[in-house]
């Protein structure tokens, strides 16, 4: 007679790191606070892990609100000062609380830390990717509707790696996928000299917008995502409007 099969239980004490994380973030979407607790009822050895650390920073942060998430993410990058996530979610963390020095530290660590471990160094050829990027933008435009491609005509959209030192310095997000700047539209029509004077542009950045995304197709819907909401910010659209054109 042939034994029956037995589907062994998985001891929750011996769950993997990576199931942990997924098993988390899944219950996040409906209960952040018991995804939360879920968390910290872990083994000690997965609670102590950069990464399960950093979600529960995440997690207290959406719960109970910044002031509280921040002791957690400052010991955490006392511990582990490489870890470029920890140190990006700290920055975000001092940016809502108005701690303008602090946050633009974290975020020149961030900028160096992302720099030495930018993900298009492990691609075969990272100009295929610039060039997916530049298709993508190229489809993103085309899909515009008519007056507002007209009006486009001669705001260049720009590619670069990663935003500069300089922009960061200025407490610019180091991994922003995209940035408007210069004149807005009306402000063009409104015919200021000293406005016309500055170059408008919108900028994506291939490095950020490559790490966001785990194959063409990501890329090519994150670029235009992208694209759509920095010309949003060029017409003063709000996101409910650029959902309403389809455009989100």
């Amino acid at each position: 007679m042939k034994a029956s099969s037995v589907i062994p239980v998985t001891d929750p004490e011996k769950i993997s790191l990576d199931d942990l994380l997924v098993e988390v973030e899944a219950a996040r979407g409906e209960d952040p606070e018991a995804a939360l607790a879920r968390l910290e009822d872990a083994d000690e050895e997965l609670q102590q892990r950069p990464e399960a650390r950093l979600l529960a920073s995440d997690l207290t942060w959406e719960t109970s609100g910044a002031e509280s998430a921040r002791p957690r993410l400052e010991e955490l990058v006392r511990d582990v000062p490489d870890y470029a996530d920890a140190r990006h979610l700290l920055g975000c963390i001092y940016d809502e609380l108005g701690q303008e020095s602090a946050k633009v530290e974290q975020f020149l660590e961030v900028l160096r830390l992302d720099e030495g471990l930018d993900p298009m160094l492990d691609v075969d050829d990272p100009r295929a990717v610039e060039d997916v990027i530049v298709e993508a933008a190229e489809g993103a435009v085309a899909a515009l509707p008519e007056a507002f491609r007209e009006r486009l005509t001669d705001v260049p959209i720009l590619v670069e790696p990663r935003p500069s030192e300089e922009l960061v310095r200025e407490g610019f997000d180091p991994r922003a996928l995209g940035l408007f700047e210069g004149p807005t539209h009306a402000e063009r029509e409104q015919g200021d000299a000293a406005q016309a004077a500055e170059t408008t542009r919108i900028v994506l950045y291939s490095a950020n917008l490559a790490s966001e995304s785990l194959d063409e197709d990501q890329l090519r819907t994150e670029v235009a995502t992208t694209v759509w909401h920095e010309v949003g910010h060029y017409f003063g659209l709000d996101e409910d409007e650029l959902t309403r054109m389809g455009l989100d």
